[in-house]
């Protein structure tokens, strides 16, 4: 007879192995059912040729048209150094698993796909045909989460796609695509990697506080904020909740309030998605209380001290 302790163990697998399935199972029903994405490209001509379409476009300087938000991902098969957890390809991990199923579904790159790097930035450039050149696209590289020391915290990244892979994939696509360097403000050569990012082309810093376990507070961040402030680098940052990225998994380092710390130094800073999702902690009230994050970003707005200093991008809204 087994004992409690073995029937529990094979208890969990059974369970885990189960939900392993059904992880599979539901991104199975959900392409039946037709929710994944088509993959439809290019646009109908007829949609191209709409008034709607044409008016969209009247009167703007195209070559000062850039989307500031625009994600690069890979997982290394062409030698770009970009990496993804391990989690995401771990039956016992299944709700990792749907991410990533996910992540490919949106980006038109098959899951067993051998070269899913290429895929995804053919794809990227399938898409931006459908915008009149010279409208132009900012790739963002993405650090890995680092501790208090600045000490890579590999398993705690959900994914990262290094400097150089951004730069390369601008350089080659030139006139498209500007790109946007990630450095972790507490990395030993921080200010080194922000120096060279910026010599070599890069047009803005990319954080995403929760999943980099980045505190914008944190007053060892003083100096980044100098560089960037001297070199004339916007900083852009994801406020509010995180659902893609799990990362670090510190939510309350999302809070649209702590924006403040680097446009004291005189930052430009970018809040991603305006902060749309989730609530934060009021921390200019004794009682702190939760409120929704985006009403703080507007707080942020309505400051007079930030009008030259805080914009926000409407990427996912």
């Amino acid at each position: 007879m087994r004992s409690n302790r073995a029937q529990g163990h094979m208890g969990r697998r059974q369970a885990l192995c189960c939900l392993g399935g059904l992880a599979g199972g539901l991104f199975t029903q959900l392409g039946q059912a037709k929710l994944v994405n088509p993959c439809r490209s290019p646009l109908p001509l007829a949609f191209t040729q709409h008034d709607a379409y044409i008016k969209a476009f009247e009167g703007l300087h195209l070559e000062q048209v850039w989307d500031v938000h625009t994600h690069l991902l890979g997982v290394g098969d062409s030698g770009s150094g970009c990496t993804v957890h391990t989690n995401t390809e771990q039956w016992w991990h299944p709700l990792e698993v749907v991410r990533r199923k996910a992540i490919l579904n949106a980006a038109c790159v098959a899951t067993h796909s051998e070269s899913v790097d290429a895929q995804y930035v053919n794809q990227l450039l399938r898409q931006i045909q459908d915008f009149p050149a010279p409208m132009q696209w900012c790739l963002f590289a993405f650090d890995h989460a680092c501790d208090s020391a600045g000490q890579v915290c590999a398993d705690q990244s959900t994914f990262h796609v290094p400097n150089a892979y951004a730069q390369h994939i601008a350089a080659a696509n030139a006139g498209r695509f500007q790109w946007v360097a990630s450095i972790h403000p507490r990395r030993l050569d921080a200010l080194q990697q922000l120096e060279q990012a910026k010599a070599n082309g890069a047009v803005a810093v990319k954080w995403l506080p929760s999943a980099m376990n980045i505190d914008l507070r944190d007053t060892r961040n003083r100096a980044f904020y100098d560089a960037l402030h001297r070199l004339d680098l916007p900083l852009i940052v994801h406020c509010g909740e995180e659902k893609a990225v799990p990362g670090a998994g510190q939510d309350a380092l999302g809070n649209p309030l702590h924006v403040r710390a680097p446009l004291q130094a005189g930052v430009r800073v970018i809040v991603a998605h305006l902060a749309s999702l989730g609530s934060a902690s009021d921390d200019d009230r004794r009682s702190a209380p939760q409120r929704p994050a985006f009403e703080l970003f507007t707080r942020l707005m309505d400051e007079p001290a930030w009008r030259n200093l805080l914009l926000g991008d409407i990427s996912a809204i």
